[in-house]
């Protein structure tokens, strides 16, 4: 007989993050657009582009400490030390399994521990975009960043790997992109997968605690 449990599946210092991480996202893209295309006009003596760009400055330092903080937390946290789930050979090895899963060839798929290896896998890039997007916003920043690094000069080297600023700027806003697009299909599959298994999936990441089934 199946039995049902609810489990603690985040601390709240995992919730946190995750959720400083989203805001921040969240005004890196919204800023990133204005300063992009201006699309709210401003007269002579208009800040507002000013601020777009303070805000998206801020959020790009927000960003990446928590990235910092991911990693450390998955390294040294108390709660769940959760490095192993992103071994990248086992995720790939298990990745028919899920994919099979979600393409509807099969009705289920084993049982991973917190994050199946789409997810594993699909969080791992997006960690090693973000320090990509950190890059280059660093090649295109006139400034210090952290107040210790001369921007661009500290991060030229990006400008003459990519083939100059135009095309740093082209790969940033791709990077954009991709935070977009990731941010909407794992809203997609949170929603999704919740409503299917009935796990309180989505929720958990508001509460910390998921329905487990036995």
């Amino acid at each position: 007989m199946m039995t049902e449990k609810m489990i603690k599946e985040w601390s709240i210092g995992y919730i946190l993050d995750h959720w400083i991480r989203v805001i921040a996202i969240a005004v890196l893209v919204f800023t990133g657009l204005y300063i992009h295309w201006p699309f709210i006009a401003g007269g002579p003596e208009s800040t507002i582009m000013a601020s777009m760009r303070f805000f998206h400055f801020i959020s790009a330092y927000v960003l990446i400490l928590g990235l910092v903080i991911r990693i450390y937390m998955a390294f040294k946290s108390t709660f769940d030390a959760d490095w192993r789930d992103f071994s990248i050979i086992q995720n790939l090895k298990n990745v028919p399994d899920v994919a099979g899963y979600y393409l509807f060839i099969k009705g289920t798929h084993k049982d991973y521990r917190k994050y199946n290896p789409l997810q594993a896998l699909a969080y791992l890039f997006t960690g090693v975009v973000i320090v990509l997007t950190f890059l280059t916003g660093g090649a295109l920043y006139h400034g210090n960043i952290f107040g210790v690094f001369k921007a661009p000069g500290s991060f030229q080297w990006v400008n003459n790997l990519l083939g100059g600023e135009s095309y740093t700027r082209i790969w940033h806003t791709l990077f954009m992109w991709y935070f977009i697009i990731f941010v909407l299909i794992h809203m997609y599959l949170a929603v999704t997968i919740s409503m299917i298994n009935k796990d309180k999936t989505f929720s958990s990441i508001f509460t910390g605690y998921k329905l487990k089934k036995h």
